[in-house]
């Protein structure tokens, strides 16, 4: 039976109205059933407060609430969790998600990934994927008819270029454009945009066929392919600056955990760019870019030639903006 009717959880979030978007841009006959804690915020949203989406209906609900969950999964064909939170949101929240996607028998549950392969890390190792791992653990529990999808794509380009993993400064006129690295320079960034990852996330939503782990990119580049790429498209020849090898990275990284284990925001990016620069959760090799041909993800290239330098550090916070 064809998908005729999409759960989204967190609707309200940035990649949930991309991708609802996305969904009605495949199919404009598809349903869409919304979850989100405070229905205020779909007035700023065109997509969610348009009366000319009449197969839109959102429904208001705590997390945490199995009754709630229940109706909001009733009658779906496929889940998506785009929650974004705290760990227990992402652990007990999805839990309880997938458990009432169980007992109304929805047949699929995208878990909320979009990032790097966490199944290649140890528990500990990166604190803010050991949600993902026991989410992905809890839909393999012996005897579970939902099935798990789950999306993997490296980092979103709107984080690469932000400020959180301080790698692109754009300066000011005395010190110019900075691109700072730990390593050789040669280490691969693998990617894909915010618009894009919602491109693939609605067409595996609305097949049925597709189970298990999904990996997407946009591209892979090293920083410093990147700063010759940002040469091309701007005209400007960012300064390379090495902060120090991988080791150095992920001792100052554990340094910090271990000194401040609860600010979290201390030590996260550099957490991040640990596990990205050592090679260790890089995606697997075989894509599946090529089961969606009508999907063609910009190259981190495209991407800067579609904004101006000035709004690089900021994309990050308005992506969907206008959706």
């Amino acid at each position: 039976m064809p998908v005729t009717t999409v759960g989204i959880a967190g609707i309200t979030g940035r990649l949930a109205r991309l991708i609802t978007h996305h969904l009605l841009s495949i199919n404009p006959s598809v349903k869409i059933k919304g979850y989100c804690r405070d229905l205020s915020k779909t007035s700023t949203s065109p997509i969610l407060s348009s009366p000319d989406n009449p197969n839109i209906t959102i429904a208001q609900g705590d997390p945490y609430d199995p009754p709630a969950l229940r109706r909001f999964v009733s009658g779906c064909d496929v889940v998506i969790c785009a929650f974004h939170g705290d760990s227990r949101l992402m652990t007990e929240g999805q839990k309880l998600l997938i458990d009432a996607c169980e007992a109304e028998g929805v047949k699929r549950y995208v878990a909320g990934d979009w990032t790097l392969d966490y199944d290649k890390l140890k528990f500990g190792e990166h604190p803010q994927k050991d949600a993902q791992k026991i989410v992905k653990g809890h839909l393999q529990e012996e005897g579970r008819t939902v099935k798990g999808v789950h999306i993997l794509i490296g980092a979103f380009y709107e984080t690469f270029w932000s400020d959180y993993f301080g790698v692109f400064r754009p300066g000011g006129e005395q010190e110019g454009v900075i691109m700072r690295y730990w390593g050789t320079g040669e280490e691969i960034w693998e990617g894909l945009s915010y618009d894009d990852a919602a491109k693939f996330t609605a067409e595996v939503a609305l097949d049925e066929e597709a189970v298990g782990v999904k990996t997407f990119l946009g591209d892979r580049k090293s920083t410093k392919q990147l700063a010759v790429e940002f040469e091309e498209v701007y005209g400007v020849t960012p300064t390379l600056e090495c902060l120090g090898t991988v080791e150095e990275l992920q001792a100052k990284m554990e340094a910090t955990r271990a000194k401040e284990p609860q600010n979290i925001f201390a030590w996260l990016a550099d957490n991040y760019q640990t596990y990205i620069m050592n090679g260790q959760t890089y995606v697997p090799a075989k894509l599946d870019n090529g089961r969606y041909l009508d999907v063609k993800p910009a190259t981190f290239k495209e991407f800067l030639q579609d904004h101006k330098i000035e709004e690089l550090n900021g994309l990050y916070t308005k992506a969907a903006a206008d959706i």
